[in-house]
Parts: structure tokens; sequence; C-alpha cells
């Protein structure tokens, strides 16, 4: 078999299994029944095997290795094995055994997740992180060619970051972003924004959320959404995407920005090119990269004045006792309200870097054998009450509040912040380039996307952060952007000086 027909061949059964492997995920998160938990997860375990034999198998390896070497491959075939070599960098050295229990104990762990929150209580579900953690330095434990298994997590997520990248990103934060929002609680004019958190119907909700994906122009036969106790998004293919959201009826923004947001992600995987379908430049595009892309929609469209200037008004309309009242003014300032709180995914721009840098944190706690289990939820929220003045009262809103830990992503958090700082420049430059509120306020989304998908969408990870940044931006990254945009913003809207 020549090599094309092997690598195509080799393609396809590895998206077949990632595809029926992802429909099982989706399927767990979203309408499967309780009790079949156990079945589905040695189930899960079993496919997992299966894709690891195909993924893994030495030969197949080798003949990759040798096209990588050639010289005579086109930039994108070259690009594309790259990151594939990268992808199998870890599966080529592990035991089938290890990364089958591996799989199985993830598995189970999520489960547990979703059991310990549900009932408030962490000790049901630290064996599991325990468990989680222990897999996770196992598998790291194979892998040798690392600076340490922190810096291999963190690289994982997002190509050339490591704990001293980060390190110094987050010195920023604390050194810039931190003193600001304490004197923006001390001085700052207070916001009034308890009526966002009186009662809202959830159908009424769904029904304008409807709307408000109309307006953004989703493409329903491409894009599906569903409900789940933790919104995602999950890529099938360049046409199929599904995303999910979480309705409370106490919180009317918060499924409208989860929204948003997981339409970020969507979007960047629907306007990759299509020629990428099924290759590791659609699948290899670094978090930090598909944080950006959300975190841009969420907060700078999302939260854009232009943007509610067309929405608003249709939000009142299936909310007229609740919002005829309220001006887009007041409004605004509701939606925009900064203050310290407990959970990360609702948290206001200004306090979201906070959130993640405790994270962060405790990640490198966990990786240099510092973390006490036992006390783990204490650190966190002894954390808490140290960088926000705030501590968790209960589990939930705590320690248990994301899955990311219990799913081994270990290292992800960080890119959520990143990815934020990535969007400020990229918002700034998009400003340059159009005018963005006029696109807003004249419902001429496909502008917006049509901007994104020319400068940074369509590249899928053929790119990466550092090539794009330059390429779109004219300048490498620069954290002054993103601290620069959160302390004028807070600024105007708390009537504080920005200094």
């Amino acid at each position: 078999m020549d090599f094309e027909a092997f690598f195509h061949e080799y393609k396809e059964k590895k998206n077949a299994y990632q595809m029926a492997l992802s429909t099982m995920y989706y399927d767990q998160a979203t309408i499967a029944p309780k009790n079949g938990i156990p079945y589905r997860n040695r189930m899960t375990a079993i496919l997992s095997g299966e894709a690891f034999d195909q993924m893994a198998d030495k030969e197949s390896i080798q003949r990759i290795e040798e096209l990588a070497r050639q010289e005579n491959v086109s930039a994108e075939r070259k690009k594309e094995l790259q990151l594939l070599l990268r992808e199998l960098n870890e599966l080529r050295v592990l035991p089938r055994e290890v990364y089958v229990e591996y799989r199985r104990t993830i598995a189970d762990s999520e489960a547990a997740w979703h059991e310990a929150k549900e009932q408030d209580d962490y000790q049901l579900f630290k064996p599991h992180l325990i468990s989680v953690i222990e897999k996770q330095k196992e598998i790291l434990s194979y892998v040798t060619d690392k600076k340490s298994d922190y810096d291999f997590m963190l690289d994982s997520y997002q190509i050339n970051t490591d704990i001293a990248y980060y390190d110094r990103f987050f010195d920023a934060i604390r050194k810039k972003l931190l003193p600001f929002l304490q004197k923006l609680l001390k001085e700052g004019t207070p916001i009034d924004d308890s009526l966002l958190f009186t009662a809202f119907d959830i159908k009424e909700q769904e029904a304008f959320m409807q709307e408000l994906m109309d307006y953004m122009k989703v493409n329903d036969r491409e894009c599906y959404m569903t409900t789940t106790e933790h919104p995602f998004t999950d890529f099938f293919s360049a046409h199929e995407a599904r995303i999910t959201t979480h309705y409370h009826e106490h919180n009317v923004m918060s499924a409208i920005f989860s929204t948003i947001h997981e339409y970020g992600h969507a979007q960047y995987g629907l306007q990759v090119k299509e020629a990428y379908e099924g290759t590791s430049l659609f699948s290899g595009i670094g978090t930090a990269m598909h944080e950006s892309q959300s975190r841009f929609m969420e907060n700078h469209i999302g939260r854009n004045r232009a943007f509610w200037e067309v929405n608003y008004p249709k939000l009142q309309q299936h909310f007229p006792k609740q919002l005829q009242d309220v001006s887009l003014d007041d409004f605004m300032r509701m939606i925009n309200v900064s203050r310290p709180s407990f959970i990360r995914t609702e948290a206001d721009e200004l306090t979201y870097p906070i959130h993640i840098l405790i994270r962060y944190e405790l990640e490198k706690e966990i990786f240099n054998g510092t973390a006490d289990y036992d006390n783990l939820d204490t650190m966190w929220n002894d954390k808490y009450e140290e960088y926000l003045g705030i501590r968790p009262e209960h589990d939930r809103d705590g320690i248990l509040q994301d899955m990311h830990w219990g799913g081994a992503l270990l290292g992800y958090f960080p890119t959520y912040a990143l990815g934020s700082a990535f969007a400020a420049q990229f918002y700034h430059q998009m400003e340059q380039d159009m005018d963005v509120e006029e696109a807003l306020r004249s419902g001429a989304f496909e502008k917006i996307s049509g901007w994104l998908k020319e400068n940074i969408h369509q590249y899928g990870a053929f790119k990466d952060a550092d090539e794009l940044m330059m390429d779109v931006c004219g300048e490498s990254f620069d954290p002054k952007y993103y601290i620069e945009y959160l302390k004028n913003k807070y600024a105007q809207l708390y009537q504080i000086s920005a200094d």
C-alpha cells in the first residue's frame, strides 16, 4: 500500500474511533440515564483500547515519521505530520493496559464528580481525584523528553507554554489587576444588579436563546445545542459542532453568556478550512487559541453595548415584568458588574483571571507534591479568601464547581486566562480593521464571523498562536492589551481612575 492510501486509511480509522468516543461522551453528559454509567464506562474503556491500538501501532508511526523527514512535502502536510507525531508522542511509549485503565479511571471520575457535586460533598470525589492524578503522573512517567510533568501538561494544551511562561503572565495579573480590583471594591460607585437574579422562566429563556442564535447567524444544520450540568463544546467534523448550556431560573444571564461562549468554540471549528477536516490541522488547535475565540465572543461581542441595542428589546419582550422599566444603560451596567464571586463560569471579566490564578497555583502544588488531598478543598477556600476576600461555604461552589480535574484536564485552566488576553489583543486589531459596533448594531453578524474566519479560524492549527498574533496584529503577544482593556472598562463603569 502506498503512503497516501495508508495515511488516508490510518486517519479515517482514527477519526472513526474519535467520533464514536465523542458521541458516547456527549450522550453521557446530556441524555444518558445514570444507572447505565458503570456499563458505559467499561465499554468506553474497551473502545479506547481499540483506538489506542490503532493510533499507537509502531509500524504506522514509523511510516509517518519517514514521511515527516522528507523534504518534498507541502508546508501543510509537514505541519500536519508534526502535530500528529506530537499527539502520538505520549501514546507510543505507553503500555496498552496502562492507557485503558487511565481512560476507565477518567470515566469513573467524571461520573463521581457529577454525584459529588449533586450531594455537595468533596469527600465522595476525593478518592477518584487522587486516582486520576496518580494515573496522570503514571502516564507522564513514560514520557522522558520533557522538562517536568506540569511543563508537559501546559505545553500539551498550548504549544510553547510552560511554567515560566505562565508565571510571567500571572505575575502581571497579580501586580497590575489585583490592586485595581481592590481599589474598585473600595472606591467604586456600587451597581445594583439584584434584579437579574430574580425569577426568569426557563422556557422563556430558551425562546430568547433561539432568537439570539438567529441573530448570530448560527446554522442549525451544523450546530446543535442541548443542556448539561457543565457547558462544553464537542466537534465531530468540519460541518458538525455540538454545544451545551445550562439554564438557571434565578440567573438569567448565565445561560446567555455560556451559550455565546460555547458558540465561539463551535464557530472556530466550523470555519476552519474544509480541507483540514479529519487532520491534525483541525483537531490540534491549542486550547488557549480556542478559548481566545470563546472569550472573544462572550466578552468583546456578548457584552458589547451595540450587541444589546439589538437584542435587549427582545429580552424585554420575553420578560416585561422584570425588565420593562430597566433602561439599556442600566442593563449594561448590571451585566458588567464586578464583584468577588465563587463560580468561575459566571465571574465577571475583571475577577475572572483571579479565578484562574487560584487554579494555576493549586495545580502547581499538585504537580510539585505539596498538595494535601485530604484538605484540597480547604486549600481552595483559603486561596479564594486570600485573593478575593470570600470563602465558599459549599463544595459545589468551591472545589467541585468545575469538571476539569475529574476529567484529567490538569493544565487546561491557565489557557482560559491566556485565551482571554489573546482575545483582547485580537479585538483591538479588529477595531482597527472594521467598525465592529456598526456591524453589531445593523445585525450584520456575518461581518464579525467573516473577519474571524479570514484572519484566524481558517488556518486551524496550521499557524500557532505566536504566528497568528504576529500575522493578525503585527506584533507578538503582549498582556498589556488585556490589562489596559479591563482597567479602562471598569474604571469608566465604576467611576474611578484607571491608575
